[in-house]
């Protein structure tokens, strides 16, 4: 079984050819990296699907979502509500990430709130950190 991997190319500080070089270094028999981003870039012989827009890290997240539906993120989110893609990855700004996720994929019933995890390196081995934002009973 292949994990087809939505990648937005265009998001990160560090701009693009870092984002496919860790999609490249992901790429194995089991892991099919898709890049999402502008025309022309140099994939490596990633799969490319080509994008109008960019949404910026300074930008307001559901702003920037709603009036950019042709950006690499939103688009990259899409795949995955669309079943061309089984999960995203994204290096951009994270609100708008979350606004995508919402807005396209929506909640799984009965789940409050999206978390971000983010796997760290523990005594015992990995562990996954998991910020769920303030929660009110």
């Amino acid at each position: 079984m292949t994990i087809r991997i939505a990648v937005d190319a265009m998001g990160g500080d560090r701009g693009a050819a870092e984002i496919i070089a860790g999609a490249l270094e992901a790429r194995s028999d089991t892991i099919e990296p898709i890049l999402f981003g502008s025309a022309g870039l140099e994939t490596h012989g990633l799969a490319l699907r080509e994008t109008a827009e960019v949404i910026g890290m300074h930008e307001k997240p559901a702003e920037a979502v709603r009036s950019k539906p042709g950006s690499s993120l939103v688009t990259a989110v899409r795949a995955v509500a669309e079943g061309d893609a089984d999960a995203v990855v994204s290096a951009g700004n994270t609100g708008a990430v979350l606004a995508a996720g919402l807005l396209e994929l929506r909640r799984i019933p009965g789940v409050m709130r999206p978390a971000i995890a983010v796997p760290i390196q523990a005594q015992r081995g990995p562990s996954v950190f998991l910020d769920a934002g303030e929660v009110t009973a």
